[in-house]
């Protein structure tokens, strides 16, 4: 692989063009942190609030018709609702695992299989988080397995 970095102060924002033959697994993943990278969320707890990058956000989940975003030690409340958020990151590391959860594959430190068809997933924070069998098949695509 080849990398040209061009500097122009003529730029308003970074622009990141990517020339191939064919795209295979470890250039898709690339783009996938491309697409991390040029995204971020506004997340509320109390009065206060901070943008993050979708990088830090481990998981996405709806409770009781509101949604949260995980980071490694933290739980904010963000406005937009699980079926926004999925169309939002399609092609980058997030999947949806769940009917209530949206899961970062990049955060993943293990999996493993449970009853019922179903898959445990281990984050890099300890947290786990179970993938029901309806989510299964694109769980595994996008985590390589």
């Amino acid at each position: 692989m080849k990398l040209i970095i061009e500097q122009s102060l003529e730029l308003a924002e970074p622009e990141i063009t990517i020339r191939c033959g064919l795209i295979d697994e470890p250039l898709r993943r690339l783009i996938e942190q491309v697409r991390l990278y040029s995204f971020s969320i506004t997340g509320r707890r109390g009065e206060s609030s901070r943008i993050f990058r979708l990088e830090e956000v481990f998981y996405f989940e709806s409770v009781d018709e509101r949604t949260y975003l995980y980071c490694e030690k933290e739980v904010y409340e963000c406005d937009p609702k699980l079926y926004e958020l999925e169309r939002q990151l399609e092609n980058t590391a997030f999947v949806r695992v769940s009917k209530s959860c949206i899961l970062n594959t990049a955060r993943l430190e293990s999996v493993r299989a449970l009853a019922g068809s179903r898959m445990e997933a281990k984050l890099e924070n300890g947290e786990s988080v179970v993938v029901s069998r309806h989510y299964l098949p694109a769980f595994k695509e996008k985590f390589g397995l």
